[in-house]
C-alpha cells in the first residue's frame, strides 16, 4: 500500500469526511482524492515522464502542495522538495542532481523560477500551483481532460518515493531516498506514537516539504482533518487551536518557545489538545517543563533524521509522568526511548554495542530507515554498519533505555529545526577579499536552538563591520545558512601543527549551558 493507497481507502469509507483546510478552502476526502487522480494521470501524459521520474516542489505551505504530492504518489513517481528559503543557486545545484523532470512551484517564487529555468533543462514541465504563470500554466489549467479516476497498479514497494535533500559538508546535499515501504512505515510508526486515530485534527506550520509534510501524511489512513497554515505565527496558532479543536501540532522549539511567550497564551484554550510534538531540534528541559505547565501533559519530543524516519527515539508523557503525576525531570532532560518498531542501539567505532551508562554513536535499525543516498554509494556505506543506521550523533542510554543526546560527531548545527554544516558557510566566508581565517560553530540561542555564529581572522590592516560580513553572506547561500553574528577576532583557535580547533571555539560559548559541547 502506498500512501496514495491509504487516501483511496478512507475516501471510499468517508468520502464527505473533511481533509484539508487551508484559510478559507475546505476539502473533502472526495475531493482530495479527485486531485490526486488527475495530478497522476497529468503527469503520466506528460511527454518524457513515466513511472519512477523526479518531481520537484519549490512551495510555501499550501495546501495544494499535498494535493501534488499525494498526486505523485498515485502516479508512482518521487516527489524532491526544494526548501523555499535556500539561495537559487542552491535549489537549482539541488534540482539538477536529483533529476528533476518536472517541478510545481507557487508564484512567489515567479523571479526565482526564471532562474532555476536556465540551470534545469531537463526540466520537462513547470507548473504553477496558485495561478497562471509566464513559466507555465496553473494548477487548474494544466488539470484539464485529466478528471478521471486513476485505476489501482500494483506497486513496486521498494521505487523511490521521495528523495529529501540533506545539508551538505562542501555546499553539495545528499538525496535521502524514501521507497513507498519506507514511507507506509513511517505512517503507521507515527500513527502508534501519537495516537493519529479517527477524529485528528492536525495543525501544521511547519514546513510541508520537511518532517511536518510527513506527519501530515500519516493522518490519512484514519481520515484525520490537516488544517494548514502558510507559516507560523503565533497569534494565528493560538486562534486557531481554540476555533479549530485542534488536537496534534508539531512544531520546531523555535516555535514552541515563541508560542509560550506570546501573552495571549495563558488565556487559550488548550482543552483540545492531545500531543503537542516538538521535533527537528533539541528541547531545552527548562521549556519542556515550562511547556508542560501552560499546555498541560500532552507534550512530546521526538528524535529522527532524514535518513532514519520518525520517530526514532521519543518521550511522551507516559515516560515523564510518575503515576503521582510529578514529573521525572532525567527523563525530560533525555532525547527519550526507542519505540515498537525501532531499534536502537549505542557503539562504539566498530560499531559493537557499549555497555549501559556509557557514551558511543546512536546507532537505529527499522523498516523505516532510507533506501541511501541517491548516487552517492560511498556515502551511503559509509553511515551503515551490522544493519544499523549511523546517525553521527553521541548518546548515552540509561537502565531505562532513555537516551541523552550528549555531542555530535559532525559538526551540523541545527538553527530552527533546520540543518546548516558550517563548511558551507565558511567557503562563502572565505570569498570575501578581507578574510584570511574563519570557523563557524553553532553557539546556544534561546530562540533557535542554535544560531550560527561566525570567528573572522582579517587579513593584516584591513578593517570590516561585522554586519558586512552577515550581508555578504545572505547574497550567496541565503538567510537561514548565514551567520546571525560575526565575531572579528586577532587569532583563531589551531593545534601545533596549525589545524583549526572548532571544538575549542565552541567550548567556551557551551560552558555551563545546558547542552555539552
Amino acid at each position: 500500500m502506498r500512501i496514495a493507497d491509504y487516501l483511496d481507502t478512507t475516501a471510499s469509507r468517508s468520502p464527505a469526511l473533511e481533509a484539508l483546510v487551508f484559510g478559507d478552502v475546505r476539502m473533502s476526502y472526495a475531493q482530495v482524492q479527485a486531485y490526486a487522480h488527475a495530478i497522476a494521470h497529468a503527469l503520466r501524459r506528460t511527454p518524457g515522464l513515466q513511472v519512477g521520474s523526479h518531481v520537484g516542489i519549490f512551495s510555501p505551505n499550501d495546501h495544494r502542495v499535498q494535493l501534488v504530492q499525494l498526486g505523485i504518489n498515485r502516479a508512482d513517481m518521487a516527489w524532491a522538495p526544494l526548501h523555499d528559503r535556500n539561495a537559487v543557486a542552491t535549489n537549482a545545484q539541488l534540482a539538477d542532481y536529483l533529476d528533476c523532470e518536472a517541478m510545481f512551484f507557487h508564484s512567489v517564487h515567479e523571479a526565482a523560477v526564471a532562474q532555476l529555468k536556465t540551470g534545469l533543462p531537463r526540466v520537462r514541465a513547470w507548473v504553477c500551483l496558485d495561478a497562471n504563470s509566464s513559466h507555465g500554466p496553473s494548477l487548474e489549467a494544466w488539470l484539464e481532460g485529466a478528471w478521471q479516476p486513476f485505476g489501482f497498479e500494483v506497486p513496486d514497494l521498494e521505487r523511490r518515493a521521495g528523495l529529501y535533500p540533506t545539508g551538505g559538508t562542501t555546499g553539495v546535499s545528499k538525496g535521502v531516498i524514501h521507497s513507498l515501504r519506507s514511507l507506509a512505515f513511517i505512517t503507521m510508526t507515527l500513527i502508534d506514537a501519537w495516537a493519529l486515530g479517527r477524529g485528528t485534527r492536525l495543525l501544521t506550520v511547519a514546513p510541508l516539504s520537511h518532517a511536518a509534510g510527513t506527519l501530515a501524511m500519516s493522518i490519512i489512513p484514519n481520515g484525520g482533518v490537516n488544517v494548514i497554515h502558510s507559516g507560523f505565527d503565533a497569534q494565528a496558532v493560538l486562534e486557531t487551536i481554540a476555533a479549530e479543536r485542534i488536537t496534534h501540532l508539531f512544531l520546531p522549539p523555535t516555535a514552541l518557545y515563541a508560542l509560550m511567550a506570546h501573552p495571549a497564551a495563558s488565556g487559550t484554550d488548550f482543552t483540545s489538545l492531545r500531543s503537542m510534538v516538538i521535533g527537528a531540534a533539541p528541547v531545552a528541559p527548562a521549556k519542556f517543563l515550562q511547556a508542560i505547565a501552560l499546555f498541560g501533559p500532552v507534550m512530546y519530543e521526538v528524535y529522527a533524521q532524514t535518513e532514519t524516519g520518525m520517530p526514532v527515539l521519543s518521550k511522551t508523557p507516559a515516560d515523564y509522568l510518575r503515576p503521582d503525576g510529578t514529573v521525572d525531570e532525567d527523563v525530560v532532560r533525555s532525547a527519550g526511548r526507542a519505540g515498537p518498531f525501532m531499534r536502537v542501539e549505542i557503539v562504539d567505532e566498530e560499531g559493537q554495542p557499549v555497555p549501559t551508562g556509557q557514551r558511543g554513536e546512536i546507532a537505529t535499525r527499522s523498516s523505516m530507515l532510507m533506501s541511501g543516498y541517491y548516487k552517492l554509494e560511498n556515502e551511503t556505506s559509509a553511515v551503515r554498519r551490522n544493519g544499523f543506521h549511523l546517525t553521527g550523533d553521541i548518546g548515552v542510554m540509561d537502565a531505562r533505555g532513555y537516551v541523552t543526546v550528549v555531542d555530535r560527531k559532525k559538526d551540523m548545527i541545527v538553527t530552527g529545526g533546520f540543518n546548516v554544516y558550517p563548511a558551507e558557510v565558511e567557503s562563502a566566508l572565505y570569498a570575501h577579499e578581507d578574510i584570511v581565517d574563519c570557523i563557524v560553530i553553532g553557539i546556544p540561542d534561546e530562540k533557535w536552538g542554535e544560531a550560527v555564529h561566525a570567528l573572522v581572522q582579517l587579513k593584516p590592516g584591513r578593517t570590516r563591520g561585522p554586519e558586512e560580513f552577515v550581508e555578504f553572506c545572505k547574497e550567496r547561500i541565503g538567510s537561514l545558512k548565514s551567520p546571525k553574528v560575526v565575531e572579528i577576532v586577532a587569532a583563531l583557535p589551531r593545534s601545533p601543527v596549525g589545524k583549526l580547533l572548532r571544538r575549542e571555539a565552541r567550548a567556551r560559548y557551551w560552558e555551563g549551558h545546558w547542552r555539552s559541547v
